[in-house]
């Protein structure tokens, strides 16, 4: 290594002129050299103090203090200062004492002015290697200084040196790589090979080379002795008295990290494909009233301009505006959102009619944000079931006009108003049959009618059809226009009523003249029993129709239930794993790691819960005879019941699905088991009608128990809350009832009645 910068020399010699002499050829001999003189050891002394000195020449025969006594007090303050004696009095005792009291170099004065060139030489080797020892020295107390650092760190931590090399590493280094701190010491990096060989040019030479202040990012890759992994890497400058000497690096291994953010990626993806492909509008709003999340129903219901994601953010009272524009008292609409908002009460089923005639269904629910509160609302177009509610009442009026109407005339007046009222015929609707003209408009008050023979084809689209008959052939329209009242007196004269009611049948009706009472008569009962059969299908089709409604709002409570989960139990260890995974960033520490872990489980528990309520709800039960006590104790095995006691108190056979009678008992032990300790005792028994299982646990408070089956409920911080929904869920599908209250013992008691016997 060349040295550079300018030597500092203090020439000490009691010979005015020799020094002043010895400093010009000395600067001459090398430009580095600039001379310091001093005439005695004291005033030597006292420059040495005021000036930083690279090196002394001094002679050995001075007035006052000699060479060798001013080396002495030089070596008490610089022990390691180069010391040049340059002396005309040579012996082997002042060379001794010189080298005894630390002498650097000894010289000989001699004549002639080479001497200077020599003299000049051994200064510059002194100082070189004086100023070299200094720059290790001060490296070695920088490595003890980034060592103690780097060992004190609690993630891997090691310098390397200008080769990418190991110099010094901490255990967690030697750790991760599965051996010791001086095995690894001198080998090569495989991360900075792997950086290098990633990267474009050579970003660590140019750290070693001070052309970047750092360089950091992220690596995965399969390293050896240690398997694939993903790094998190920083690296610096090792920076000793000015000079890069090497590499800090601090490393961390994020591979647990990214596989969370990555499952944390699935379970968004998820979750957001629930949220859009829910059949009801469903939006969330902070307390700020602004939108939290949207999905694509909610735009399509109320024609909301751009895409969910746009919504994000967006004034929920401007939105409010716009939809309350589709409705006919938009100013209601708008006020009725602000008593929900202000009550912050549940609120299901309220109807809203728009003004083109839809109608909608609003659910509320007010929720809690992990930092502030909310509201969730769900919108549900329900235009088709209230408008098929509406016409199945209006068929049920009409049959039972039908049933008791004694006129020709009201059974035309009641095709009528089922025309309009089922059909939304209006009266120019309602046709005449020529078997020639085809269909032409008609009054209903032109003809009277009777039930004849088999129905003719209908040839139109919504409309009623009527023909008239005179012995046995059909009647022209104009004919009947031109004398009607023939044909309410002409015995011959028949006609009939063909009402095409669409999904819902066929509705018949007849008529005919005064004089043929005795065919009236036979015909009568013909129609009293085609109309009371036509009344006992609908009755029965309207009974279908109910169960079918009943079934649909199950489903939409399971909706309701989802979109609750979503909103508010799912969302919260979301924020936690959101959350603690921002901590790990910043501080690396694992136990962020753990409660990430911890909150992907809970999530993935929970959307296992709402897939299972999903399937057990459209799951047809397939019934056999099942042995209970058989039953009960393989559930007792499948469940992880600790120290807990069974008592089986039940001998009988259920008429039951077996798997899904399994499903039921297990969730009811784990629930008491969950619930009641390790310890619990559990006891099924027989009931009248069914079966209960009791514990003897703390039970379940009185005003809690009307809220045990609801989905996501629980009396436990950690607990997920549908394994009692899940309960009722499959006692609803065999048909039988379930009830909760309080056991012999005080702990909680479900009583399962309505159950078949073996049949």
């Amino acid at each position: 290594m060349t040295m550079t910068g300018e030597i500092l020399v203090l020439h000490v010699d009691d010979d005015p002129d020799f020094v002043t002499l010895a400093a010009t050829f000395l600067e001459r001999a090398d430009e580095r050299i600039v001379v310091e003189t001093a005439t005695d050891a004291d005033d030597g002394m006292a420059l040495l103090d005021d000036r930083d000195i690279d090196c002394i020449v001094s002679d050995h025969d001075m007035s006052g203090q000699n060479g060798i006594e001013f080396l002495r007090d030089v070596r008490e303050t610089h022990p390691d200062l180069p010391f040049i004696l340059f002396t005309g009095k040579g012996s082997e005792q002042v060379a001794s004492d010189a080298i005894s009291a630390g002498v650097t170099d000894y010289l000989q004065k001699e004549t002639g002015t080479d001497q200077y060139a020599v003299l000049a030489n051994r200064i510059t080797n002194a100082v070189e290697s004086y100023r070299s020892r200094q720059a290790l020295a001060e490296r070695n107390r920088t490595l003890r200084k980034y060592e103690r650092m780097v060992n004190s760190m609690q993630e891997a931590a090691c310098i390397y040196d200008a080769e990418g090399r190991f110099e010094i590493v901490n255990e967690f280094t030697a750790d991760w790589y599965d051996t010791t701190r001086d095995a690894i010491q001198g080998e090569r990096s495989n991360l900075i090979a792997y950086i290098r060989e990633e990267a474009d040019g050579d970003p660590y030479r140019e750290l070693l080379d001070g052309e970047r202040e750092q360089l950091r990012g992220e690596i995965e890759r399969d390293f050896p002795d240690h398997g694939h992994a993903v790094l998190e890497y920083q690296l610096t400058p090792l920076d000793v008295a000015g000079s890069i000497e090497g590499v800090v690096g601090v490393v961390r291994d994020i591979s647990e990290r990214k596989r969370h953010e990555r499952e944390l990626e699935r379970t968004n993806a998820l979750l957001s494909t629930l949220f859009d492909a829910l059949p009801e509008g469903v939006l969330a709003e902070d307390e700020s009233r602004d939108v939290l999340a949207a999905n694509q129903r909610l735009t399509a219901l109320f024609d909301l301009a751009g895409s969910p994601a746009e919504l994000v953010g967006s004034d929920c009272e401007r939105l409010a505006e716009v939809a309350s524009k589709q409705f006919g008292d938009s100013d209601r609409f708008v006020d009725r959102i602000d008593e929900v908002i202000a009550d912050r009460d549940p609120v299901d089923g309220e109807t809203l009619t728009l003004a083109d005639g839809r109608t909608f269904e609003r659910t509320y629910r007010p929720i809690e944000l992990p930092d502030d509160a909310g509201h969730l609302w769900v919108y549900r177009d329900v235009t088709d079931r209230v408008t098929h509610e509406g016409r199945l009442e209006a068929l049920n009026r009409a049959t039972q006009r039908l049933l008791t109407a004694e006129t020709t005339d009201e059974v035309a007046e009641i095709g009528v108003d089922v025309a309009k009222d089922i059909l939304d015929l209006e009266a120019n609707s309602i046709h005449l049959y020529d078997d020639d003209v085809g269909l032409a408009p008609v009054a209903a008050t032109d003809a009277v009618f009777e039930l004849v023979g088999e129905p003719p084809t209908f040839t139109g689209d919504d409309s009623i059809a009527w023909r008239v008959y005179q012995g046995g052939e059909s009647l022209a329209v104009g004919d009947v226009h031109a004398d009607p009242d023939r044909y309410r007196t002409d015995t011959s004269v028949q006609s009939e009523l063909y009402l095409p009611i669409g999904e819902y049948g066929v509705l018949l009706a007849g008529s005919t003249t005064v004089d043929a009472f005795d065919q009236q008569q036979v015909l009568l009962g013909e129609i009293l029993a085609s109309n009371i059969a036509t009344a006992l299908e609908q009755v029965d089709q309207t009974a279908r129709l109910r169960d079918r409604e009943r079934e649909l709002s199950r489903q939409n409570d399971r909706l309701e239930q989802f979109a609750s989960v979503i909103s508010h139990d799912l969302r919260n260890p979301l924020n936690v794993a959101e959350g603690r995974l921002e901590l790990a960033r910043e501080t690396g520490g694992d136990e962020h790691l753990d409660a990430v872990e911890q909150a992907h489980t809970r999530m993935r528990t929970l959307i296992e819960n709402l897939l299972t309520l999903a399937r057990e709800g459209d799951a047809a039960i397939d019934r056999h005879p099942v042995d209970l006590a058989s039953v009960i104790e393989a559930c007792w095995g499948n469940v992880d019941t600790a120290d807990a006691t069974l008592t089986v108190d039940v001998d009988r056979t259920v008429f039951a699905d077996e798997s899904r009678l399994k499903q039921l008992f297990e969730n009811l032990i784990r629930n008491a088991v969950e619930h009641g300790g390790d310890d619990v005792t559990v006891t099924v028994g027989d009931l009248d009608g069914g079966f209960y299982v009791a514990d003897d646990g703390p039970g379940i408070p009185e005003d809690e128990r009307s809220h045990v089956f609801d989905a996501g409920y629980s009396t436990r911080e950690s607990g997920r809350g549908f394994g009692l929904s899940i309960v009722k869920q499959i006692v609803e599908a065999h048909g039988w009832e379930i009830s909760v209250t309080e056991s012999a013992d005080g702990g909680a008691r479900f009583e399962i009645t309505g159950v078949d016997a073996e049949r």
